[in-house]
């Protein structure tokens, strides 16, 4: 999500700045599902093809419901597959927030997860969450969400004001203790 925060950010860069940080079987995993991803174009056509190609680093395995004995164990050869799909799926999205969110639901799994981490992901890129989606949760969760999203962007927005202040002061306090040259 980091990497997306990034000015310029592409789907590319964020699956490049996890593959910079993964090791082993989470690295290999991203490699071939983002290669299998990379030969489509929605993510119908992606669903089983990237099955297939986190399958073999899979620990779970083909029954979701009944996991395998080594479920979710901490392994140098295998990986969880929600990251790989969720990358998989942000570069099928191609940045668009309902194409990779979708395609998250739809590859079933543990899709509430992928979709979780592809939504932030591509959120964080600038897709914007797709009004009528924010409109029918709110009216089914009777839930506000724009008062505490208001809310967090302001006190984004005081951190930041605060960081400046506390770098301005720092970068005066250096500049006398070394003066200027």
């Amino acid at each position: 999500v980091a990497a997306a925060c990034h000015p310029g950010a592409t789907p590319d860069a964020v699956v490049d700045a996890a593959l910079a940080l993964a090791k082993d079987g989470t690295r290999s995993a991203i490699e071939e599902v983002c290669d299998v991803a990379s030969h489509h174009d929605d993510f119908e056509s992606a669903l089983a093809p990237m099955r297939a190609a986190v399958e073999p680093f899979d620990t779970v395995g083909p029954d979701y419901r009944s996991p395998a004995l080594g479920a979710r164990r901490p392994s140098r050869l295998h990986a969880i597959e929600e990251l790989p799909v969720a990358l998989g799926m942000l570069l099928i999205g191609g940045g668009d927030y309902r194409r990779t969110v979708l395609g998250s639901v739809n590859y079933g799994r543990d899709c509430d997860s992928i979709a979780t981490m592809s939504g932030a992901i591509v959120g964080a890129l600038g897709g914007e969450i797709p009004a009528d989606w924010a409109e029918t949760v709110a009216e089914a969760s009777r839930l506000d969400l724009h008062t505490p999203a208001r809310a967090l962007a302001q006190v984004a927005r005081e951190v930041f004001a605060r960081d400046l202040e506390r770098r301005a002061a720092h970068e005066k306090a250096f500049t006398a203790l070394a003066g200027e040259r």
